[in-house]
């Protein structure tokens, strides 16, 4: 099989990159810890999708996310938030090594994207240490350990010990410092060779019908509207969002 594990979904940009059935994925797995985002990611809709609601690490059991619902979330606590208003949450995490032998195969072809703020070494490790890494076709990484004091050591030594196993793995700086969704649809489009999915599958997804009802009708408006409308309507509904969300705790 064809497999996508997308580690860190916050609101599905990558999602929307993966779900495109050029790639041809079998199986999409997103892992999202943090209750706000899987609301989100779960009015995605294609039967390939599994929303897994824990963070990958290198332990099974819980712990807290920082700042969770920001894009920047993570479980390491010295990580700055650039938002103001940070919440914490308990979160679930499950073994990386676990979770592979348990839902995945050695003949399986095996894409993995990380984008989790720090714990993207706990994951790489565990895989290492294990010798399931071997499974992984390629890896995109976002080493976000740069950004938190206590684990920033740590990116060299993962990075050096994908080259020893002779790993392929991509980080934005290698994709010319493309980022996002542009960086993930960029490496896809390096590793992997997009097959022809058929007519109804392609038209579908151009017009979106994959994406949650919100997600949908936002990207209507912004390709409909003049752009200095959209945006005032835009930080109108995100500021009501805000609100609605402080009140209810979530």
């Amino acid at each position: 099989m064809r497999i996508f594990l997308d580690v860190g979904g916050h609101y599905g940009e990558t999602l929307d990159v993966a779900l495109d059935p050029r790639w041809a994925f079998d199986r999409i797995y997103c892992f999202e810890p943090a209750e706000s985002c899987r609301r989100i990611l779960r009015g995605f809709r294609d039967t390939r999708l599994d929303i897994v609601p824990a963070g990958l690490s290198n332990r099974t059991g819980k712990t807290t996310l920082y700042g969770t619902g920001l894009l920047g979330a993570s479980v390491y606590a010295d990580k700055r938030q650039l938002d103001s208003h940070v919440r914490s949450e308990t979160i679930a995490l499950v073994k990386a090594s676990d979770w592979l032998s348990r839902n995945t195969t050695p003949d399986d072809e095996i894409y993995l994207k990380l984008n989790c703020e720090g714990s993207e070494c706990d994951v790489l490790e565990d895989l290492l240490d294990s010798g399931l890494s071997k499974r992984l076709k390629s890896v995109y990484v976002d080493f976000d350990v740069r950004k938190i004091p206590s684990q920033a050591h740590r990116q060299e030594t993962v990075e050096r010990r994908l080259r020893e196993r002779n790993h392929h793995f991509v980080t934005p700086d290698t994709l010319s410092g493309a980022s996002g969704s542009r960086a993930v649809r960029k490496w896809l489009t390096t590793v992997s060779t997009p097959r022809n999915a058929g007519a109804p599958a392609a038209f579908r997804y151009r017009l979106g019908l994959h994406r949650p009802p919100y997600v949908w009708a936002a990207s209507v408006a912004r390709a409909a509207l003049p752009r200095s409308v959209y945006e005032q309507a835009a930080r109108r509904v995100g500021a009501q969002a805000r609100r609605r969300a402080r009140a209810h705790g979530g």
